[in-house]
């Protein structure tokens, strides 16, 4: 079993991405770490807590973190995930109140406890993962490896032609997150970027397929009604701006390459973000005229394989196969 922490800020993508760590073999969640980026710190750690007591696993703590990035305010993407976070579908409050230890507190305690086991994977902003090494500097070199859903390397931006949004969103963080990991004793990182998230989408005849698979399945009406309705507001968005009715899954791709880094191919190579630019900032800036580097930036991706493993996920899942 590999030991998984999940840093979030859960929208629509973030949703699908918990209940894929919670069904794909051989992970174990410890829990969960929110953050402010899609939706506010509450939104994001309520969506996570109610998302866990969907897929019947109030069990995992959700742990709240940073509410605001390092410098400025924060901004959010209501117009891609909707005013909750979760696009048109409507989630029971979960019962249970939030765990008690901060974020950057209960990171910290698991990089000790699984000292060179634990998988961090963030899909928010890098706000959480900054404070934390910054705390602690020595905590990159107990991980097993980093994962972050960040960035755009040959492909242009979706928040400027530049910057990706969680990138862009707290730039400083994410800039401190990659000279953390660049050091030597680091555990590897790979950002997986929008060069090759975009490249992995599920359709509506997916969900549709999914939920007439998983109609006898003791979660099974629960969890597709969730995906449909959630998907549904995203495939609206997409057609209204001229693009295929397709969820983008940025979120749940990072998860896969942290439990399974072959779904990618890397080119390991210095990474720096901009902080400073007019209309750069935000910009994740990698070095490709072959200087060493230390950072993964994912540059090819298998979709179809992990399209597959993802529904096959959700269907173990469905049926109560949930790794404790």
């Amino acid at each position: 079993m590999t030991p998984l922490i999940l840093d979030v800020d859960t929208g629509i993508d973030d949703a699908f991405a918990l209940l894929y760590a919670l069904g794909v073999p051989g992970a174990q969640l410890l829990g969960v770490s929110a953050v402010v980026g899609n939706v506010s710190l509450a939104a994001a750690t309520r969506n996570s807590r109610a998302v866990l007591a969907l897929a019947r696993r109030s069990d995992i703590p959700v742990w709240p973190g940073a509410a605001a990035p390092l410098l400025g305010d924060a901004s959010d993407a209501s117009d891609i995930h909707g005013e909750t976070g979760l696009g048109y579908a409507v989630l029971p409050e979960p019962a249970a109140a939030p765990d008690a230890a901060h974020a950057v507190d209960a990171l910290i305690a698991a990089s000790r406890e699984h000292d060179g086991r634990l998988v961090l994977v963030a899909t928010g902003p890098l706000t959480n993962i900054a404070l934390a090494v910054a705390r602690d500097p020595e905590l990159p070199r107990r991980l097993a490896r980093f994962v972050a859903m960040g960035g755009a390397f040959r492909e242009s931006g979706n928040v400027t032609a530049a910057a990706e949004f969680n990138i862009w969103h707290d730039p400083e963080a994410a800039e401190i997150v990659c000279r953390a990991f660049s050091q030597e004793g680091a555990a590897p990182a790979i950002l997986v970027g929008l060069d090759v998230t975009r490249r992995c989408v599920l359709t509506e005849a997916d969900l549709d397929t999914l939920a007439q698979d998983l109609a006898g399945a003791p979660n099974g009406p629960a969890l597709t009604s969730f995906l449909r309705d959630a998907g549904r507001y995203y495939f609206e968005l997409m057609e209204k701006r001229g693009r295929p009715r397709a969820i983008v899954m940025h979120d749940p791709l990072a998860v896969a390459v942290a439990l399974d880094p072959g779904l990618v191919r890397t080119e390991a190579v210095p990474v720096v973000v901009e902080t400073r630019g007019q209309y750069t900032r935000g910009m994740t800036l990698a070095d490709f005229r072959g200087n060493p580097g230390r950072i993964g930036v994912a540059l090819e991706v298998e979709a179809e394989r992990f399209r597959g493993e993802y529904l096959a996920a959700v269907a173990r899942l469905a049926q109560g196969a949930s790794d404790r």
